[in-house]
């Protein structure tokens, strides 16, 4: 994907408080609370000291743990290991719904599973739709997806549903046994991308050989809009999860969010600020791609820190709402940070920032415990080797949320206080966070 690099001025500012005694919640994080007055106004303070159906509103408050359902939990409790990460390896929403607790324990307190329709053969993480209309077998029953969803609202959590419009399974040009979409006019004609700086290739043609839906089609657009909001009045979500976006003409966008009727998180896969942003507006919001990008170079290249101040400066120009945008480190898509790199520290700096940053954090799968699978499907590791409720990660994240939550965060503006090549001090109301991307 095109990375754009634009250098911009950033004004240093100096921070001055009035000091306090720091209480240590974890090896590398310190919560310190000072009184400010005899109003009893706390100072909530998160220090990192080694080189670590829902309104938009109520999304920014969310913290969300992604997961592949497929590579959650088993449902007979089985500890051995996937023999063949490209296929499935027996993970089920049932499995998922016993077993929210694991993830509530960090402080999580919205979820976004893989898609749910039936896929063809090998679909195992649901981006290969065959019936839109039933539930994948191997993960469960509709049932099944019901109880997870009530399951997950009685704990408090949200329940984001991924959901592809683009494609469907890679069934080459016979098309009969997809359902609805079973005849060629349903698609564009074969061609593949091969080119992504081609707008015009990237929404007509295939993306992988996978059959390319033809959403100028009235009835194919009409379809599709009529599926999500099924879909997710039947199950009760709270939000969705969109695959592929620029593949798509961006008018199809704004019917199909509205049809759906919950927040929409787009993808857009590009490093450009300039060619994502455009595409919240008709969404409610899409992933920060452009500020993965930065996460990457500062805390695991050692480029300077204060490219992640530039990054949000440029952004301003691109995006409507920089608050919705969603925030991460990792995610099914790309290697994990920890690939080939041992540093846990950085990584938790990095983790950090996702949590503490400008916009809604999403937590992949598997980071509580230090995963560091490289390309896919090397990335989409079995969980239930690892229900380890006492690892250094998953402690960590527990505490950082602690402190997001505790200073609801996502109420107030961020202010940066010091930032230069290797350190970066920001505020957001009362969290003070302090990153590192150097070892001292």
């Amino acid at each position: 994907s095109s990375r754009l690099r634009r250098s911009s001025q950033y004004h240093q500012a100096e921070y001055g408080g009035t000091p306090c005694h720091p209480s240590r919640i974890s090896h590398h994080i310190y919560l310190r609370e000072c009184r400010r007055d005899t109003s009893a106004m706390f100072l909530l303070a998160l220090w990192i000291l080694v080189s670590n159906g829902a309104s938009v509103d109520e999304w920014k408050s969310r913290t969300v743990y992604q997961l592949l359902t497929d590579r959650f939990q088993r449902p007979d409790g089985s500890t051995e290991p996937c023999d063949d990460l490209s296929n499935y390896c027996g993970g089920t929403l049932s499995a998922l719904a016993a077993n929210l607790d694991y993830i509530q324990g960090m402080g999580f307190d919205a979820i976004w599973i893989s898609p749910v329709v039936d896929n063809t053969d090998g679909g195992y993480h649901g981006y290969w739709a065959q019936d839109w209309y039933s539930v994948n077998p191997h993960h469960g029953s509709s049932d099944d997806l019901k109880n997870l969803v009530s399951t997950a609202h009685s704990k408090g959590m949200f329940v984001m549903l991924d959901v592809v419009a683009n494609h469907v399974g890679p069934v080459g040009m016979d098309f009969s046994s997809i359902n609805p979409f079973n005849q060629n006019y349903h698609y564009h004609d074969r061609c593949q991308i091969t080119d992504f700086n081609n707008y015009t290739m990237v929404k007509y043609c295939r993306l992988a050989d996978l059959p390319d839906l033809d959403q100028n089609n009235t009835w194919v657009a009409s379809t599709l809009q009529n599926w999500v909001k099924d879909i997710v009045s039947t199950y009760g979500f709270d939000g969705i999860r969109i695959d592929t976006v620029p593949e798509v003409n961006t008018d199809f966008w704004s019917a199909y969010g509205e049809a759906a009727g919950v927040f929409q998180m787009g993808e857009v896969f590009n490093g450009d600020p300039a060619y994502v942003g455009p595409f919240q507006g008709p969404l409610t919001a899409v992933f920060n791609y452009p500020m993965f990008w930065t996460i990457r170079d500062v805390f695991k290249n050692g480029e300077p820190m204060s490219n992640i101040n530039q990054r949000y400066e440029q952004e301003q120009q691109n995006f409507q709402d920089l608050d919705a945008l969603g925030l991460f480190v990792d995610n099914h898509d790309n290697p994990r940070f920890l690939h080939n790199f041992g540093d846990i520290s950085k990584f938790k700096n990095a983790i950090t920032f996702s949590l503490t940053g400008q916009g809604i954090p999403f937590y992949y799968y598997g980071s509580e415990q230090a995963y560091g699978g490289g390309n896919d499907p090397q990335n989409r590791e079995q969980l239930w080797t690892n229900f380890d409720t006492s690892s250094e990660m998953y402690q960590f994240t527990k505490s950082v949320i602690m402190a997001r939550k505790t200073s609801t965060i996502w109420s107030y503006n961020t202010t940066t206080h010091t930032v230069n090549d290797s350190h970066l001090v920001y505020s957001r109301g009362p969290l003070l966070i302090a990153l590192t991307n150097s070892n001292w």
